[in-house]
C-alpha cells in the first residue's frame, strides 16, 4: 500500500514540476518575439499508478501561421509601396513644381507678345519662361532619377537582410533535422520558434510558401515557385546589373553551394518590401519618368517646327527654338562586337513619341524592326515597326516605313543579324533638351508670306486660309522659300483668268502653274496645281477676269503676329502628344501638353490613393491574423497566473501524498517490531 502511494506521490510531484515549469517559463518569456506558448500533458499510468509519461509541445496552428506570413507579406507590400509613393505623390502635388504651370506661363508669355510683336522685351520673356520651363523638367526630372536611385540602394539593403533571414533558417532546419524526429533526442523547442520568427521576418521581405520535409526540415519557396530554402541548402538574392542597362538592378538567384548556378526570378508577383519597391518602379517612377520626357520633347519639337514656319525679327525664316540631345541605346549582352544604336528626335515627328521604351531588332541584312515595351519590359503586341535598309551600318527614319512612323525618332544603327537593343530616350529626356538661342529676334511670331490684292480689281475676292507648311530652303525643284528669307524668284502674281482658273507666275513672268477649279470653291490653290512651296491659300468671294494678287516674302512685317498666334495656339492642340504606341484606325491616339501632363499627375495621385487604401486594409486583416495566432500561440499572464496557482496547489497535495506514504510505512515498521 505504501510502496504504491510512494510511487503515485513521486510521479505526481515530478508532473507538477514539470507543469509549473512550462508555466514559469511561459510567463519568463512573454517579452520574447517569435515565442510560442508551451503546454506540458501527461499520460496516465496503467492500474492507477500514478502518472505516466509527459511531453511538452508548442501551441501552435500551422494554417493561422501561414495566414499570418501571407498577411504579414500583404502588408509590408502596401505599407513599403505607400511609402514610396508618397514622396513621388507630395513632389507633384506641390504647385511649386508644377509643369502644367510652366508650361502655361510660357504660352502667356507668346500671347503678351503677340499683343506688340516689334517690342523686344516682350520676346525676352519668351526666353525667359522657357528656360525656366526646361529648368523645371530637369529638376523634376532629376527629383524623380533620384528616387529610382534610392529603390537601387534599398534593394541592395533588403536583398542582404534577405539573404540573413534564408541562412538563418537554412541553419536551423541543419540544426532542427541533427536531433532527429524520435523520442530519443526531442527537438528544442526555442529552435522551432526561432526557425519560424525567421520565416515570419523573411515573410516581410517576399511572400513566401513552406512545406514540411520529412527530416523536420522547413522548405521555403517564393510564391512563384523558386526556392529558397531547400534539403541541404539554400538560395540567396543577388541585386545584378540589368541587361541592357545597368542602371537598372535586377534581382536573380544564386545556389549557396554553387555560385555559377545562377537563376532567373519571376518578379511579377514577389510580394512584400521587395515586391513592393519593384512594382513601384514599374507602375509609377518609369511612367512618370517616360511621360516627363515624352512632354518635353514633344512640345520643344512643337515649337520648333512652328517657330521654324515663321518669320523672326531680323526679316529672317525662323529656326528651332531648342536642341535635343542623341541617346544611346543600350546593348543586349550577346550581340556581336562592335553593335552600336543611337538615336535622336525626327524634327517633325515629336508628336508621334509614345510614353514608352523601344527594343531595336536586326531582323536581317535589310530590315530592323522596332517595338515599343510596356514598363514591365513586355512588347505590346502590335507595336511592330519594320524598317528597309540597304545595308549596314544604317541610318532609319520614319519615311523607311510603310505607315512612315517610326515612333518620332532617326536612328542610326549597326551591327549584325540578330542584334538587339533597349532604346530608353525618355528617361533622361526631361534632363537634356537645352535652348538652341537666348536671343529674342530669333522669336519668329510673323508669317514669312502676305498676299495682297490689287487695288483695281473689280471683283471682291479675298485670299483666305494661307498656312505655311515648310520653310526649308529649295524644297520644291523651281520654287519655295530661299535662305535667310525670301522666295525663289518672288513676288509671285495670281491671275485670274475666268472660267474658275488662275495663272501664278513670277517675278520674271515665268508661269509656275495654273488652277484648273470646276467650281467657285477655290481652295489649296497650289495643291490643285499640284506643286509643293511649302505653303497654300484659298480664294473667296467671286473675283473678276483680270483680278490679281500678290504673293511676296514678308519683308519688313515685323507688326505681324500670325505665326505667334499658331504658336500661343499649341497650348490647347490636342494632337501635340501621343496616348500609346498603338494606333487605332478612327481612334483618339493624341492630347495636348497639358492634358498628356495631367493624366501623369492623375495616374500618380490614382496610386497612391489606390496604396493607402490596400495598406489600410491589409493591416486590418494583419490584426485580425495576430489576433487569431496569438489567441493560441500568445501567452496569456491572466491564464498563465492561474496556472500557476493550480499547479502549486497539486504540487502542495502530491507532498501530501508522499507524506502519507512515509506515515502509512512508518505505521507498518511499527506494527512488526
Amino acid at each position: 500500500m505504501s510502496d504504491n502511494l510512494l510511487r503515485i506521490g513521486s510521479s505526481a510531484v515530478l508532473a507538477s514540476s514539470t507543469l509549473l515549469n512550462t508555466t514559469s517559463n511561459n510567463i519568463a518569456n512573454i517579452n520574447t518575439e517569435g515565442y510560442v506558448r508551451q503546454r506540458t500533458e501527461f499520460e496516465a499510468q496503467i492500474l492507477g499508478l500514478g502518472v505516466g509519461k509527459g511531453t511538452t509541445e508548442r501551441l501552435v496552428n500551422e494554417f493561422t501561421l501561414k495566414q499570418l506570413r501571407r498577411d504579414t507579406s500583404a502588408y509590408a507590400f502596401s505599407r513599403q509601396y505607400l511609402d514610396e509613393a508618397n514622396r513621388v505623390d507630395a513632389l507633384f502635388s506641390n504647385p511649386a513644381n508644377s509643369i502644367a504651370t510652366g508650361m502655361n506661363q510660357l504660352f502667356d508669355q507668346f500671347q503678351i507678345a503677340n499683343n506688340d510683336p516689334t517690342t523686344l522685351a516682350n520676346r525676352q520673356l519668351i526666353i525667359g519662361s522657357s528656360e525656366a520651363l526646361l529648368d523645371r523638367f530637369n529638376t523634376m526630372s532629376t527629383l524623380v532619377l533620384d528616387q529610382d536611385l534610392f529603390i537601387n540602394q534599398q534593394l541592395d539593403i533588403y536583398v542582404a537582410e534577405t539573404n540573413g533571414y534564408i541562412k538563418q533558417i537554412a541553419q536551423l532546419n541543419k540544426e532542427i533535422a541533427s536531433y532527429g524526429t524520435g523520442a530519443s533526442r526531442p527537438i528544442p523547442l526555442n529552435l522551432l520558434d526561432k526557425r519560424d520568427e525567421a520565416i515570419r521576418k523573411l515573410s516581410e521581405m517576399v511572400e513566401i510558401r513552406t512545406l514540411d520535409a520529412k527530416n523536420g526540415e522547413k522548405l521555403v519557396f517564393m510564391s512563384t515557385g523558386q526556392s529558397l530554402v531547400v534539403e541541404n541548402g539554400d538560395f540567396s538574392l543577388l541585386a545584378a546589373r540589368g541587361n541592357p542597362d545597368p542602371s537598372r538592378k535586377e534581382l536573380k538567384l544564386r545556389y549557396s553551394a554553387n555560385s555559377n548556378v545562377v537563376l532567373d526570378i519571376n518578379t511579377k508577383k514577389l510580394g512584400g518590401k521587395i515586391g513592393a519597391l519593384i512594382a513601384f518602379r514599374e507602375e509609377i517612377l518609369d511612367p512618370t519618368q517616360n511621360k516627363l520626357g515624352q512632354v518635353a520633347l514633344s512640345l520643344a519639337d512643337a515649337l520648333n517646327e512652328q517657330n521654324k514656319l515663321g518669320m523672326n525679327l531680323n526679316g529672317e525664316l525662323g529656326g528651332p527654338l531648342f536642341t535635343f540631345p542623341t541617346f544611346n541605346g543600350f546593348p543586349y549582352q550577346g550581340n556581336s562586337a562592335g553593335a552600336s544604336l543611337t538615336g535622336t528626335v525626327e524634327a517633325g515627328q515629336g508628336s508621334k513619341i509614345p510614353p514608352n521604351d523601344l527594343r531595336v531588332t536586326i531582323l536581317s541584312a535589310t530590315e530592323v524592326q522596332v517595338q515599343a515595351v510596356d514598363v514591365k519590359g513586355n512588347v505590346i503586341a502590335g507595336s511592330e515597326v519594320i524598317a528597309t535598309v540597304a545595308g549596314f551600318p544604317a541610318t532609319i527614319s520614319a519615311e523607311d516605313t510603310a505607315a512612315g512612323d517610326l515612333y518620332g525618332f532617326t536612328f542610326e544603327i549597326d551591327g549584325a543579324v540578330g542584334d538587339q537593343f533597349e532604346f530608353k530616350p525618355l528617361a533622361t529626356a526631361a534632363r537634356q533638351v537645352a535652348m538652341a538661342t537666348t536671343r529674342p529676334e530669333d522669336i519668329a511670331l510673323a508669317s514669312p508670306i502676305r498676299i495682297d490684292q490689287t487695288l483695281e480689281n473689280l471683283g471682291n475676292g479675298k485670299v483666305e486660309g494661307l498656312k505655311i507648311t515648310n520653310t526649308t530652303p529649295a524644297t520644291a525643284p523651281d520654287y519655295g522659300f530661299t535662305a535667310p528669307g525670301g522666295l525663289v524668284n518672288g513676288p509671285w502674281t495670281v491671275t485670274y483668268l475666268g472660267g474658275d482658273s488662275f495663272q501664278i507666275e513670277d517675278s520674271g513672268g515665268a508661269v509656275i502653274g495654273t488652277a484648273n477649279f470646276g467650281s467657285a470653291n477655290y481652295q489649296n490653290v497650289f495643291a490643285e496645281i499640284g506643286l509643293d512651296v511649302g505653303f497654300d491659300f484659298s480664294i473667296t468671294g467671286i473675283p473678276s477676269i483680270g483680278d490679281t494678287f500678290t504673293i511676296e516674302y514678308n519683308s519688313g512685317g515685323f507688326n505681324d503676329n500670325r505665326n505667334g498666334l499658331i504658336l500661343a495656339g499649341l497650348q490647347t492642340d490636342t494632337s501635340t502628344t501621343r496616348l500609346n504606341a498603338l494606333s487605332t484606325p478612327g481612334g483618339v491616339n493624341s492630347a495636348s501638353f497639358n492634358q498628356t501632363y495631367g493624366s501623369m499627375v492623375s495616374l500618380i495621385g490614382e496610386r497612391t490613393n489606390q496604396a493607402r487604401n490596400s495598406e489600410a486594409a491589409n493591416e486590418a486583416l494583419l490584426q485580425q491574423s495576430q489576433l487569431w495566432f496569438e489567441s493560441l500561440s500568445g501567452v496569456s499572464l491572466d491564464e498563465e497566473a492561474a496556472n500557476l496557482i493550480r499547479f502549486q496547489q497539486t504540487y502542495q497535495a502530491a507532498t501530501r501524498i508522499l507524506s502519507t506514504s512515509q506515515t502509512i510505512f512508518d505505521t507498518l515498521l511499527a506494527a512488526v517490531r
